[in-house]
């Protein structure tokens, strides 16, 4: 029955994978995944170090004019320990005339105001003519006044220095969890603790975008490859091929080579992109190690084994579901080429695989992202159709045991097997039959009835 299978799986993997489009789309996209995550974490943590922090406002000297506090020495405030603003003058003036008079021809200076408002003590900044100081540079040095606002506010209130340094004692706190407080031991001493926190708040992003990307890439693959097993089977067909092929390979040889060989190809080019976004992920994490960052994606790798998230027996079960997922969208359009004479009667016997795919899709889409961060719906894992765009991630993530993924891919496969097994038979029928168009009811019917 199997008779020169591996001739035919052979020539149609060849035929698939060294096409110049093939191995171009592979390679390119293998190098974008491969660089992406790094980039991306790189960026992340750019603009997070970029935007910590009061920004330099160029400004050196402050003429400050505070009716309330006209002996106030603001200079303590150079004392804060705040980049960029530990050596600014501070001058009282009393009125703000009188300030911007002291301040001309000077490039470095701004005029503080500090005034009443509402019952509330407000600040202004005043740009003198000669300055240099910029609007935006002047809307740093306000951050920096809005950073440090309770203690500014208190001392232009005119309250004495050791009124001040009496509120300023600082009150030490502590975090704890139920079992750390009967212990006695605090969060901020338990460094793991802290990183579970960080780690278990990041997990339900990572899970959307985990189970987001299954299904995307799934759908992609899918819908790629699907119509060109169709087109490939009936191939023959209708280029009148068939009677002489026939004398050397069976059909079943016939329809499982070119079914197994596409698959093969679609599942090659998938994995080499699984693996590039792993690397690159790895590689993206060792930059944020080496620059000292501190973003949540950290602590998550870190915990990742302890959250019980890509477990190497759940892994294999993912991969042997992306495998025979594939497969039994791929069965589907096989079957429609079975009963097709053309490539026009494959495209429109491809519904029934077209009509599967966007449902699942489309189930997947509304049910389960919804719920992505609670884990998904156990239903979808014994759908098959469904469970073959979301099981592999719900078994990388961990949000199905491995008794019930067992189960899920054991049913999985049978499906699968069972609709590939189907297709071979129905094109063994269909390889030489020379009635009227046959549609998917009738194909059943003969199939079943074991008529041909």
């Amino acid at each position: 029955m199997f008779k020169n299978f591996d001739k035919v799986f052979k020539f149609t993997f060849k035929n698939q994978a060294k096409t110049k489009s093939y191995i171009t789309l592979t390679v390119t996209l293998a190098l974008v995944f491969l660089i992406l995550p790094g980039l991306i974490m790189f960026l992340a943590d750019y603009f997070k170090k970029k935007d910590e922090g009061v920004k330099d406002s160029g400004v050196k000297y402050v003429y400050v004019v505070n009716p309330d506090a006209p002996d106030a020495d603001y200079n303590i405030l150079n004392m804060l320990g705040t980049e960029y603003y530990e050596d600014i003058k501070y001058m009282n003036v009393e009125t703000v005339d009188e300030a911007l008079d002291y301040a001309e021809g000077s490039q470095d200076t701004i005029v503080l105001e500090f005034y009443e408002k509402d019952n509330e003590l407000c600040a202004g900044i005043i740009l003198p003519n000669d300055s240099n100081i910029s609007t935006k540079e002047a809307g740093y040095f306000n951050d920096f006044i809005d950073e440090n606002e309770q203690f500014i506010s208190i001392f232009a209130s005119g309250i004495s220095m050791q009124e001040l340094m009496q509120l300023s004692q600082q009150t030490e706190s502590e975090i704890y969890s139920a079992k750390g407080y009967e212990a006695g031991k605090s969060l901020n001493d338990d460094a793991n603790a802290s990183e579970d926190i960080a780690a278990k708040a990041f997990k339900p992003i990572f899970s959307y975008i985990i189970i987001f990307a299954s299904m995307m890439i799934l759908y992609i693959m899918i819908a790629s490859y699907g119509g060109g097993v169709s087109n490939s089977v009936v191939l023959e067909k209708s280029s009148k091929l068939m009677d002489t092929m026939l004398i050397s390979v069976k059909p079943e040889a016939l329809v499982f080579g070119k079914l197994l060989g596409i698959v093969s190809a679609g599942l090659l080019q998938l994995f080499i992109w699984i693996i590039s976004i792993a690397v690159g992920f790895f590689a993206g994490f060792a930059i944020l190690e080496s620059r000292g960052s501190g973003l949540p994606i950290q602590a998550f790798f870190k915990m990742m084994s302890g959250l019980g998230l890509f477990s190497v027996p759940k892994i294999i079960l993912a991969v042997i579901t992306i495998i025979f997922g594939i497969l039994l969208y791929c069965s589907l359009s096989c079957f429609a080429g079975a009963i097709s004479k053309n490539r026009e009667e494959a495209a429109s016997n491809n519904t029934i695989f077209m009509m599967v795919l966007l449902a699942s899709f489309y189930i997947v889409f509304f049910f389960g992202l919804s719920s992505a961060g609670e884990g998904l719906p156990l239903w979808m894992m014994f759908v098959p159709p469904v469970a073959a765009m979301v099981l592999p991630a719900a078994l990388c993530l961990g949000t199905i045991s491995f008794g019930a993924g067992a189960l899920a891919v054991a049913l999985l496969v049978g499906i699968a097997i069972a609709v590939t097994i189907t297709s071979g038979r129905l094109y063994k029928m269909m390889s030489l039959y020379k009635g009227n168009n046959v549609k998917i009811g009738k194909a059943l019917k003969m199939l079943f009835s074991g008529q041909g």
